[in-house]
C-alpha cells in the first residue's frame, strides 16, 4: 500500500522515467551500471523528442536492456547534449549520459505514438557493516581502520574466537576483505596504471561494467541489491576466469589473454562508444591480440573514439566475423603506439561449456551474431563532442 501511495504522489515526477523506444536499437545488448557512461547518436524523431523532454526537465531517463524482457534498469543523467540540423531537414542529437541509480519497473504506461513511460521504484544499495561487529572486542577498535589486510585478518581471528564460527566465515561477508581479494585479481591492471575504485559499492559496479560477460550475466549482477552479494558473485567470476583466454564467439579462435587488457580511459578497460549510425559498441581495449586480420583500407582518423589515433576494421582470421578495430597512433609521441579495441559481443571466454559463461538460448545467440546491419561496422564516433 505504501508503494502505491508513493507512485500516486510522485506520478509525473522522479519515479516516472522514460524508457527506450521499442523500435530503437540503442540498447539491444547494453546493460548500464551506475557510474557507466552511455553515448547516444540519434536521428529518429520519437527518441529525439524524449531526449528533449529530459533536457527540459531533470535530464534523467531510464535505461533497460531490451534484448531481454527485464524489470530492472538504471537511471541515466545527461551531462553532454548537442543538437544540429542535417541535410533534408533531419535533426541529429548527440548525448552522453552517466548511470546513476538502479530501479525496478513497477508499471508500464503504453502511450500511443510516444516513447513508453513507466512508474519505477529506485532501489537502495544495501551496505552492511562487518559481520561480527556486534560481538567484537571493543579494545581492538583502534586496529580496525586502514587497509592493512594482515592486521585486519589478525583482529578478525581474535574477534571470532568468542563466536561459534571461525574467522574465514566472517571474511566471506566482509566488504573490505572482498574488495581486497578482487583487487588482487586485478593487480595486472593496476600495474599498468589502471584506476580501480576502492569503495566496495563503486568497485562492485566497476567490475560488473568491465567484465567481459554476456548481457544475461550482467543483468543478474544488476539485480543484486546487496553490495556484499554482488562482490561475492564477481569474485567467483574472476576466480574462474583468471586462467582463461578470450576467443572468437563464432568460431572459438584464440584472440587474447586476460593480461593483455589495459585501461585506455578513466572509466575502465571496457567502455560504450557510439558510431555515426547510432550503433553502440561496448569495447574492450587490449595491448595485444592474435587470429585477427585487418581490412586492406588505409587507417582512418575520421570519427575516431581516441583523439590522435587512426582505426582499421579488424575481422576474425578464422570466420571473418567483425571483431572490432586496431588503433594506431598518428604521432610518434603518443603511447601506446597501437592497441586493439574489440567489441564485447564478439568475445567469449575460452571454456564456453563452463557453467559460469552464461549465454542466451542457442537460437538467440545465433541471431545476435548474424543480425547485424552494415551500419554497425561504420567508423567509430568520437568520444569527445
Amino acid at each position: 500500500m505504501e508503494l502505491e501511495e508513493v507512485i500516486e504522489d510522485q506520478d509525473e515526477q522522479d519515479d516516472e522515467i522514460l524508457n527506450v523506444d521499442d523500435e530503437s536499437t540503442w540498447l539491444k545488448w547494453l546493460v548500464l551500471f551506475p557510474g557507466g557512461t552511455l553515448p547516444i547518436v540519434e536521428r529518429n524523431s520519437r527518441p529525439i523528442d524524449m531526449l528533449r523532454q529530459c533536457i527540459a526537465k531533470d535530464r534523467t531517463f531510464g535505461v533497460a536492456c531490451i534484448r531481454n524482457v527485464n524489470s530492472i534498469g538504471t537511471t541515466a543523467e545527461i551531462y553532454e547534449y548537442t543538437e544540429e540540423s542535417r541535410m533534408q531537414g533531419l535533426d541529429e542529437v548527440r548525448v552522453k549520459a552517466k548511470g546513476r541509480q538502479r530501479f525496478k519497473i513497477i508499471r508500464m504506461k503504453n502511450i500511443t505514438g510516444r516513447i513508453p513511460v513507466a512508474d519505477v521504484k529506485i532501489l537502495p544499495e544495501i551496505e552492511l557493516g562487518p559481520p561480527n561487529y556486534q560481538c567484537r572486542i571493543a579494545s581492538l577498535d583502534r586496529l580496525r581502520g586502514g587497509s592493512n589486510i594482515k592486521r585486519l585478518n589478525k583482529v578478525s581471528r581474535i574477534d571470532s574466537a568468542i563466536t561459534p564460527w571461525p574467522s574465514w566465515v566472517y571474511n566471506l561477508y566482509d566488504p573490505k576483505k572482498l574488495s581486497s581479494r578482487i583487487h588482487n585479481y586485478l593487480k595486472f591492471l593496476e600495474s599498468k596504471g589502471g584506476n580501480i575504485p576502492s569503495d566496495p559499492t563503486d568497485l562492485s559496479f566497476w567490475v560488473a561494467q568491465n567484465l567481459v560477460i554476456t548481457p544475461k550475466t550482467a543483468l543478474s549482477l544488476l539485480e543484486i541489491d546487496s553490495v556484499i552479494l554482488r562482490l561475492q558473485r564477481e569474485e567467483k567470476l574472476l576466480r574462474k576466469l583468471a586462467n582463461n583466454v578470450f576467443v572468437c564467439k563464432r568460431c572459438g579462435a584464440k584472440v587474447a589473454k586476460q593480461t593483455d587488457v589495459f585501461q585506455m580511459n578513466e572509466e575502465g578497460v571496457q567502455s560504450a562508444y557510439c558510431n555515426p549510425a547510432g550503433a553502440i559498441h561496448e569495447t574492450i581495449t587490449l595491448h595485444k591480440a592474435q587470429s585477427l586480420v585487418l581490412d586492406n583500407a588505409p587507417p582512418s582518423s575520421e570519427y575516431s573514439w581516441f583523439p590522435g589515433y587512426q582505426w582499421t576494421i579488424a575481422h576474425c582470421g578464422g570466420c571473418r566475423s567483425h571483431m572490432g578495430w586496431r588503433f594506431t597512433a598518428a604521432q610518434r609521441d603518443l603511447k601506446p603506439q597501437s592497441f586493439w579495441g574489440l567489441t564485447r559481443t564478439s568475445l567469449v571466454w575460452g571454456e564456453r561449456e563452463s557453467h559460469y559463461c552464461d549465454e542466451w538460448d542457442s537460437d538467440d545467440e545465433n541471431n545476435e551474431s548474424t543480425d547485424q546491419s552494415d551500419t554497425e561496422f561504420l567508423p567509430p564516433y568520437s568520444n569527445i563532442y
